[in-house]
């Protein structure tokens, strides 16, 4: 009974360990196509493109490098129409719209005919115009009937002196009445005529045959699109930088290629409670004839002293890749690249401040980062492309 116990005292601790043998060998399969899952996705964020391809796509390979930045803080902005290029046309008086003679997109000049409404109010108007001419023409007949009688010496001279005031007060009326009629901008039988105030492009208009126009609805929008300006939301700890009358480069996402110089024109006495930022704006110097109302882009801030050296990339290396910035650095196989994101700060130039992300020294792609964004997502770029 003794040489019992021991052997199943052995049999019971060797269990555990074939178990685990067991497990092990289970778990082997698992792990491989867990192995093989993360391997194709590490393939699937990789470009892989020969070294013909990468020339023929103007791709350059170089490292990070420190420079020092010149001032050229870059801060969110948008474009928008000065106040005073746009014209907001509207009849002084209700009315129904007769006639429409302009539409959507016309250029129009200052005082083109935009469209004509009918109002009872000038109606009104125009009919106390003729009354008050028909009382001045009366008064007038007796001032002069006065005057003669006055030079024979038979009329009274109080009567004279009635007849003149009565006239003078009807020529009064009658002036008041025509500039009335001419703030209205009265035309004929009642009608008003909405007139371009500024020359420029109509963006806008909610003039339709019949229906009522009012004063408080702008039947016709015009603005001027050659002159416009750019709005920017300066961050609080930038405001150091910030100088009525300093210069600035506007850049646009939509023209990346375009870099237009400015002036800060206008800073606002307080900040943005919500944003905590200090809206300002940029007059630019040469419009260019693509600027819209609505784009977005930056303004980046000239001058200042020069800052301590940082890690910095060129602009053609960086990418956006799903709400992302990246840049593309070359992969473990050969002639292949991979998405590497980095945080950005100022720009300066043709360069921007690498906050992190990217070391001195690391290697990636300094050009050609949209070619290889293209890849990524496409995978219809080859080695025959």
């Amino acid at each position: 009974m003794n040489r019992i116990i021991p052997i199943c005292l052995l049999l019971g601790a060797l269990a555990p360990a074939c178990n685990s043998g067991a497990n092990a060998q289970a778990s082997e399969p698992a792990r491989a196509g867990e192995q093989r899952r993360a391997d194709q996705q590490h393939a699937d964020d990789e470009v892989h493109l020969s070294a013909e391809a990468q020339e023929r796509a103007g791709i350059r390979v170089a490292a990070a490098e420190k420079r020092a930045l010149t001032g050229g803080v870059a801060i969110p902005a948008e474009v928008q129409f000065e106040p005073s290029s746009t014209a907001h046309v509207s009849p002084l008086v209700p009315g129904r719209i007769t006639r429409v003679a302009a539409a959507l997109g016309d250029r129009v000049k200052r005082g083109q005919l935009l469209g004509v409404v009918a109002s009872s109010d000038v109606s009104a108007a125009r009919a106390q115009l003729d009354q008050a001419r028909a009382r001045l023409s009366a008064a007038e007949s007796t001032l002069r009937r006065q005057q003669q009688l006055s030079m024979e010496g038979i009329g009274a001279q109080r009567s004279l002196v009635e007849a003149e005031a009565q006239v003078g007060e009807l020529r009064a009326e009658v002036e008041g009445l025509k500039r009335q009629l001419a703030v209205f901008g009265s035309g004929g039988a009642g009608e008003l005529a909405l007139t371009a105030p500024i020359e420029g492009v109509i963006v806008a208009v909610h003039a339709t045959l019949g229906e009522t126009a009012t004063p408080d609805q702008p039947a016709f929008t015009v603005t001027d699109p050659t002159k416009v300006w750019v709005r920017a939301n300066v961050p609080e700890l930038e405001l150091a930088r910030v100088q009525a009358g300093s210069a600035a480069i506007v850049r646009l996402h939509a023209f990346p290629d375009l870099a237009m110089p400015g002036t800060i024109t206008y800073i606002a006495p307080a900040l943005d409670e919500r944003t905590r930022s200090l809206p300002v704006r940029v007059s630019v110097q040469t419009p260019d004839p693509r600027l819209r109302s609505g784009l977005f882009g930056t303004v980046e801030l000239i001058g200042g002293s020069t800052d301590e050296r940082v890690v910095v990339v060129p602009a053609d290396a960086v990418a956006s890749l799903e709400g992302e910035t990246v840049v593309f650095v070359p992969a473990d196989k050969p002639d292949t690249f991979q998405p590497h994101p980095v945080a950005l700060g100022r720009r300066a130039g043709a360069f921007f401040e690498v906050r992190s992300g990217l070391e001195e020294g690391a290697r990636l792609a300094v050009s050609g980062s949209f070619t290889l964004k293209s890849a990524l997502r496409s995978g219809e770029l080859t080695e025959a492309d």
